[in-house]
């Protein structure tokens, strides 16, 4: 085998070992996203920090894989994003490409139900942050629907 063809291969079996490794965080990802939104039910606001620094480190990481894996995409001759990969799924030989397949999909379904879990632990943020915000300030609600009393003077 010449040096280009080892070189090609080498980028597409790192490109597999991280797909693998992101499915596997991915996995673990959910579970915190999960665990996240327990701690902001109970208000565990101690045990939610130290959480989030766990959770953020681990998204690092996947975002670290995701920027590699685009370099790789893009040095292989495709672009570097998920139409890359589906070229990419394409052009390998058959034998490899249904278990290639496999992994992929399952990381996208994984990164879709991750990105869904966020936007719930989002959503009951906000609504945190908008019952204290009126519980702090119980006037402020009357003063905004108080149209023109002050014209009333």
């Amino acid at each position: 085998m010449d040096k280009p063809q080892v070189d090609k291969r080498l980028l597409v079996q790192t490109l597999l070992r991280d797909i693998r490794l992101d499915v596997d965080d991915y996995g673990q990802l959910k579970s915190m996203l999960k665990h996240q939104r327990e701690l902001m039910q109970r208000t565990d606001n101690q045990g939610l920090s130290l959480h989030n620094t766990r959770q953020t480190a681990l998204c690092d990481k996947l975002a670290q894989r995701a920027a590699q894996r685009s370099k790789i995409l893009i040095q292989l001759g495709f672009k570097g994003d998920s139409n890359g990969m589906k070229r990419l799924l394409a052009a390998l030989p058959n034998q490899l490409r249904p278990q290639i397949k496999i992994l992929w999909d399952n990381l996208q379904l994984l990164v879709t139900e991750s990105q869904q879990a966020n936007e719930v632990n989002g959503r009951l943020l906000a609504l945190q942050q908008e019952t204290l915000t009126r519980l702090l300030n119980p006037d402020s609600q009357h003063q905004q629907i108080d149209y023109g009393n002050h014209l009333a003077r």
